[in-house]
């Protein structure tokens, strides 16, 4: 929380908090005095202990919603002066729509965080003479943006999709319409980001019918 730059009072405000597993940021945002909380994810909060805990905090301004993020909707789910994203766009095959379906339903802030592959090789199924000799290009190639795709379970867990550089990750949350103003990464490559929301830079529905891309044909 430190490290995300959460404010110690979060009094009257309703938060997002997507994959909230056990709860632990869910219910942190209620005892900082958050009026509301919607903890949203796929899993069964009876599996991962959160309805559990939920029950012997007694807390009743705390609610979990299971959905995807994929299906954030501000007609559905309303809007929230901050969304928590933590330890979860590493798992999505759709980063980027996550991304934008949380700037549709974000008010004011969002917290990220992530692992990244700046001086760290994830991938168990390489040798450790390509692993040295990835960190040493790493000195270059993290200059642009890079996202390290598997496909499986080649990092040793078949939830992970896509892992960025920190170029990347900064990269796909401006892109997205926020602006970052706090950027912590640690010694063991995990990042950490706030950003507010500002203005979109892209035009939704990019990947359909280009009237430019038409006029360049005369």
């Amino acid at each position: 929380m430190e490290r995300l730059r959460v404010p110690a009072r979060l009094d009257g405000l309703r938060i997002l908090d997507i994959g909230p597993w056990n709860g632990f940021f869910s219910f942190e945002c209620v005892r900082r005095g958050a009026a509301e909380v919607i903890s949203l994810g796929p899993d069964d909060p009876d599996a991962t202990g959160y309805n559990k805990t939920l029950a012997l905090l007694e807390i009743d301004n705390c609610k979990f919603t299971r959905a995807s993020v994929y299906d954030l909707l501000p007609e559905k789910h309303g809007s929230f002066d901050m969304v928590f994203f933590i330890g979860v766009i590493y798992h999505l095959r759709h980063p980027l729509l996550a991304l934008d379906r949380i700037f549709d339903v974000c008010k004011n802030r969002l917290f990220v965080d992530s692992p990244v592959i700046d001086t760290t090789v994830y991938d168990k199924t390489i040798t450790n003479d390509l692993k040295e000799k990835i960190l040493k290009a790493n000195t270059y190639i993290n200059q642009l943006p890079m996202l390290y795709f598997t496909k499986g379970a080649e990092t040793g867990d078949v939830y992970n999709w896509f892992m960025p550089n920190s170029e990347a990750l900064r990269g796909m949350v401006e892109s997205s319409g926020f602006q970052i103003d706090n950027y912590h990464r640690d010694c063991h490559d995990w990042a950490s980001m706030s950003a507010i929301k500002k203005h979109r830079s892209f035009t939704i529905g990019i990947e359909g019918w280009s009237p430019e891309a038409a006029s360049r044909l005369d």
